[in-house]
């Protein structure tokens, strides 16, 4: 039996509702601990990525994307895109 659109709708305006009353301390933290973000930089001439949390903490530097994508991946980590 599938569920009816008005059942789905109703579980996405509960989460919208819990999403809408978190703190700004709640909001800081959500998603820290599974998003990363990679980004290029240079270090004695040497051009090198460091692997960022979505706090803004630096958490490993590596010397190319692919090593950056795999520890991330090793660790249940998912990248999001910054502009």
């Amino acid at each position: 039996m599938r569920p009816s659109i008005n059942a789905s709708r109703n579980g996405a305006d509960r989460q919208t509702a819990a999403l809408r009353q978190m703190t700004v301390e709640q909001l800081l933290g959500f998603g820290t601990c599974q998003v990363v973000y990679l980004r290029a930089g240079t270090c004695d001439g040497k051009r090198l990525f460091v692997l960022y949390g979505a706090d803004g903490v630096p958490l490993v530097t590596v010397d190319d994307v692919e090593t950056g994508v795999e520890i991330a991946a090793e660790h249940g980590l998912a990248f999001v895109s910054v502009h």
